[in-house]
């Protein structure tokens, strides 16, 4: 009973122990986690190994064509620049796809978080495939609004870039040292203000449903206001995954480094020297080693909900010295 009430999630938790409570949660429960959402995980591989395939194999290939055509003839073909075009075009897509899958393939582990936040308790889920549409298109439009606060002020930002840029030709030109420097550390400010995010976020999905905008002005401050215990759980939770990470993706990362590589030999009349199977090597590689390192990242996502048990504990018990 001491053990379970540990692994309760209302309760102030330093961020220490939001991380051994989160740890063990995830390891514990980890057979069931994984029958709940192996599916939609697989899904998320697949978008991933084609935006790899695609990334490791065509780019390089365009790329280096292109680098031949200056080389040789001072000028680049039209249709060099539209099949870059439309391969950046694709990438991006994909990116936009790898995003949709990713929220997908973490409602499964929500749905299971929220079961544990109601009842104290993760099951086994009883079909081959349990995971709830409601969490799903909730995950979905939370994780993709998320992403839209994060580009607001980027786009800000670059649309200050372009204003200066039209009121005085070649600003960002005479000024490139500046303003790389000036987007670095606006990038940093950004990044850091992002962080009480994911409270909203976990908030917008653990509880009643609720409007997300909503969900954001209600629940920013409160976030805010436990910045230093988000940094701390997120920058040593995002140290543990990348350290693990880099061994689970070693083998995309050669097979990609490798392709690179053997397209820059042609530079210098090298032949390409890979195999005809390489295309689906990478794809397969890719895939397998994303499949292992989705259920690596999600360690972040236990984390994260603990993080919103302590917070809200803490915002309890604040509200109830506030008022008597």
């Amino acid at each position: 009973m001491e053990k379970q009430d540990d692994l309760s999630l209302i309760k102030a938790r330093s961020y220490r122990k939001v991380l051994t409570a989160g740890f063990r949660l995830y390891t514990s429960h980890f057979r069931r986690i994984f029958k709940a959402s192996w599916q939609m995980a697989l899904l998320y591989a697949l978008s991933c190994g084609a935006l790899g395939t695609l990334t490791a194999i065509k780019l390089p290939e365009i790329t280096i064509g292109i680098t031949q055509q200056i080389i040789a003839y001072q000028s680049i073909s039209t249709e060099s620049i539209k099949q870059y075009g439309i391969t950046v075009l694709e990438i991006l897509l994909l990116v936009l796809l790898v995003l949709a899958t990713l929220s997908l393939a973490s409602a499964p582990i929500l749905s299971k978080l929220k079961e544990h936040k109601e009842t104290g308790a993760i099951t086994t889920p009883p079909h081959w495939f349990s995971a709830s549409p409601h969490m799903m298109g909730r995950s979905l439009k939370g994780v993709f609004l998320t992403a839209l606060v994060i580009l607001i002020p980027f786009c800000l930002f670059i649309g200050a870039m372009i204003l200066a840029n039209t009121i005085s030709p070649q600003f960002i030109l005479r000024h490139l040292m500046t303003t790389m420097v000036t987007f670095l550390v606006y990038t940093l400010i950004v990044i850091l203000f992002s962080l009480p995010l994911y409270h909203v976020l976990m908030k917008y999905l653990m509880e009643a449903p609720c409007g997300y905008w909503k969900t954001l002005g209600r629940s920013y401050n409160s976030g805010l206001r436990y910045w230093g215990m988000f940094f701390l759980v997120f920058f040593v939770s995002m140290l543990l995954i990348q350290l693990v990470s880099f061994v689970v993706m070693l083998p995309s990362h050669i097979l990609s480094f490798a392709n690179q590589q053997a397209h820059q030999g042609l530079l210098f009349g090298d032949p390409l020297g890979m195999p005809s199977y390489i295309t689906p090597l990478t794809f397969i590689t890719v895939t397998l080693c994303c499949f292992i390192q989705f259920y690596v990242s999600q360690v972040l996502l236990v984390h994260n909900y603990y993080t919103y048990g302590s917070i809200e504990a803490r915002e309890l018990e604040r509200n109830s010295i506030e008022t008597p």
